[in-house]
C-alpha cells in the first residue's frame, strides 16, 4: 500500500511553546484517518504543516514519497497533491459559487476556462448545490458555503483531502450536510484526514482514529478500539468527557459491530 501522508519525527513551535513534540504518522492512500483530540493538542497545526501553511522547526514530511518541507515545491504543485478544508470557509465573497470554484483550476493548473466550469458544474452536483452556480457566497448558509468550498478543493483534483474540523462553524442543524459530503468522498475511495470533534462520525466513516493530546499522538487503531476500549488513561479521560455531553451512545458498537468488551 502507497503512503500518501508520511510525517516523521514533526517538531513545531511557536517562538517559546511547543505545539508538535515528535510526531510521526502516516496515512496509506485510500485510507480514512480521523484525528481527535482536546483543543490546543496540536490536531489544527499538524494539518497546517502538512499542507505547509506553517514552517516546520524538525522533522519531515512526505506527500506520495516527495519532501515538501524543504520549500522547493511550488504552490501549484502542493494544490495537485493536497485540499484543505477549514473551520471558516475561506470563500472570496467578491466571486461568485462558480468563479471560486473555477479559479484555482484556471489559475494554478492553466485550465481551459471552459472545461473547469464544466467540472465546476460536475462537482456542485456532485455536492448537491448545482442550483447556486450563479450564486454570492453571502447567499448561502454556512452548510452550503463549506460544500462549496469543498467543490473548489477538489477542482483541482487533489490525491489527498484534509479537512480541519469542517463543521465547528456550522449550526448544528447543517452539520449533517457537509458531514454527507465528506462520507460520499470517502466512499469514493478519497484519502483523506478528517480533524473532527465529531466522535460519531469519526467512527463511522474512519478507517483508523488518532488522538493527541498535549503535542503528540497518544493512541491510534480501529475507530472501535480507540473510542470503545481507549487503552491509554490520557484517551479515556477525554471520551469520558466527551460522553458526559453525547452520553453512553457513543460507546454502543454499530450495527455488525463487536461489543464484547466495555469501553
Amino acid at each position: 500500500m502507497q503512503k500518501a501522508i508520511e510525517v516523521r519525527h514533526l517538531c513545531k513551535s511557536f517562538d517559546q511553546l511547543e505545539v508538535l513534540k515528535d510526531v510521526s504518522l502516516s496515512v496509506d492512500e485510500g485510507e480514512v484517518v480521523s484525528v481527535i483530540g482536546p483543543s490546543g493538542s496540536g490536531k489544527s497545526t499538524l494539518a497546517r504543516c502538512i499542507c505547509r501553511l506553517e514552517p516546520i522547526n524538525g522533522g519531515e514530511i512526505c506527500l506520495y514519497g516527495n519532501r515538501i518541507d524543504t520549500g522547493t515545491h511550488s504552490h501549484s504543485d502542493l494544490a495537485r497533491y493536497v485540499g484543505m478544508i477549514f473551520q471558516q470557509f475561506n470563500l472570496f465573497p467578491h466571486l461568485s459559487v462558480l468563479d471560486n470554484i473555477t479559479l484555482s483550476p484556471v489559475k494554478i493548473r492553466n485550465m481551459n476556462p471552459r472545461e473547469a466550469e464544466e467540472i465546476a458544474v460536475n462537482l456542485l452536483k456532485r455536492v448537491g448545490l448545482e442550483d447556486k452556480i450563479r450564486s454570492w457566497p453571502n447567499e448561502l448558509s454556512g452548510g452550503q458555503r463549506q460544500r462549496v468550498a469543498i467543490a473548489r478543493a477538489l477542482a483541482v483534483n487533489p490525491k489527498i483531502m484534509i479537512f480541519d474540523e469542517p463543521t465547528s462553524a456550522l449550526d448544528p442543524e447543517l452539520v449533517g450536510e457537509v458531514l454527507d459530503v465528506i462520507a460520499g468522498l470517502a466512499e469514493s475511495g478519497m484519502t483523506m484526514m478528517i480533524i473532527t470533534h465529531e466522535m460519531f462520525f469519526a467512527r463511522e466513516v474512519s478507517n483508523r482514529v488518532v488522538f493527541m493530546a498535549d503535542g503528540g499522538i497518544v493512541e491510534q487503531g480501529k475507530p472501535a478500539d480507540i473510542l470503545m476500549r481507549p487503552q491509554m488513561a490520557r484517551t479515556r479521560l477525554f471520551l469520558q468527557r466527551i460522553l458526559a455531553h453525547f452520553g453512553e451512545n457513543l460507546t454502543h458498537a454499530p450495527a455488525g459491530e463487536a461489543t464484547s468488551h466495555g469501553a
